[in-house]
């Protein structure tokens, strides 16, 4: 496993990562799609998230073929870098931005209090907006 280094809390706009970690997953979701992939990733027992498995690239109306297969480079990528973060990190981030579940009905499967919850999610959310590159700074 990598080590992180995070910049400071107040050189962070967090509001705005927030946001380009929902269009992240938005983006992610998408990407499937056009991979012929369902929607949403499934989270295996272990926590990582299932290895994405292609059909052969047929003709294809709506998308052509280098428009497919860059789609499924991307989609590996993602699903390599989200699968080398930490369990309790994936879980949250999956559960928050892919199920769209409430933080607290998330909350309530995870043994923590709300505060300490509110920050583990903070650090997940930092956490992945640096290495996909979408931090925003103030």
């Amino acid at each position: 496993m990598q080590v992180l280094v995070l910049p400071e809390n107040k050189d962070i706009n967090y509001i705005k990562t927030v946001h380009e970690v929902k269009r992240f997953f938005a983006d992610f979701e998408r990407l499937r799609m056009i991979t012929g992939l369902s929607k949403k990733p499934h989270l295996l027992r272990n926590g990582f998230l299932e290895e994405p498995q292609f059909a052969p690239v047929a003709f294809s109306a709506r998308h052509n073929k280098e428009v497919i297969l860059e789609a499924r480079w991307l989609v590996e990528k993602y699903t390599e870098m989200l699968n080398q973060m930490d369990d309790l990190y994936r879980t949250i981030l999956m559960e928050c931005y892919v199920e769209r579940k409430q933080d607290v009905a998330v909350m309530m499967d995870l043994p923590y209090e709300i505060a300490q919850f509110k920050r583990i999610k903070k650090r997940a959310v930092l956490e992945i907006a640096t290495l996909m590159g979408i931090l925003v700074r103030k």
